[in-house]
């Protein structure tokens, strides 16, 4: 099972804490705030939107295609609104552009720097890393399920819950090619909140801003 990657208490704090304000392409308009806190859990956060309905599923960017023997799967139909599809592919892309650091042992891979912003790209380069230092990839498959997407007034900032069970994902060691098979249990479920932006640009491109998850997230028992 994948071995859990602590951020730094500053970056988590940031995460946690965080009222992320993204301004309009071009126009000086007014704002589009969601603030997450400490007290809001990723399993437990109100929508203002409902669950993505019965569709199909996204599709991710070819550039985090990961290798045979390793998957992340989505169980996320695609939203009819073009927002939350965007806001849902892209938190997808995010947590796919991880585990693709971590296949190619780079903290500074390029899809980290496409789908992250502050403390989610502290994050996701100090998940990479500590997987480069103990010299370990990852193989196997790790199941995301249960998504709400939540959209500010505006649509140019989007809060995403979702659940995690990793119990089918290891660690695998470069230099042995030995698996990690730790038995499933109740820390194979993780929920996470992420918090990202519309870039601003014409095309829906967002980004993950910040993170914030909850280990041992027995809620999310399937």
């Amino acid at each position: 099972m994948r071995a859990r990657t602590a951020v730094t208490a500053t970056a988590l704090a940031a995460a946690t804490a965080l009222t992320l304000t993204a301004c309009g392409g071009g126009s000086g308009g007014g704002g589009d705030k969601i603030s997450t806190s400490p007290s809001t859990s990723a399993a437990t956060a109100a929508p203002t939107t409902s669950s993505p309905a019965s569709g199909s599923r996204i599709v991710l960017d070819p550039s985090v295609k990961l290798p045979a023997g390793l998957k992340l799967d989505f169980a996320w139909s695609t939203p009819s609104d073009p927002a939350q599809k965007a806001a849902l592919t892209a938190t997808a892309n995010f947590m796919q552009s991880m585990v693709h650091g971590v296949v190619e042992q780079n903290p500074k891979d390029g899809s980290l720097y496409g789908f992250a912003t502050d403390s989610a790209l502290t994050y996701a380069k100090t998940y990479v890393q500590n997987h480069v230092s103990a010299k370990r990839t990852l193989t196997g498959t790790d199941d995301f399920y249960r998504p709400v997407v939540k959209l500010g007034a505006k649509s140019t900032v989007a809060e995403v819950t979702f659940c995690e069970n990793d119990a089918k994902l290891y660690a695998k060691d470069l230099s042995t090619g030995k698996v990690d098979t730790t038995p499933a249990g109740d820390d194979s479920y993780t929920s996470y909140d992420i918090v990202l932006a519309k870039m601003p640009t014409q095309a829906e491109l967002w980004q993950a801003r910040s993170v914030t998850y909850k280990e041992r997230a027995v809620q999310c028992k399937q």
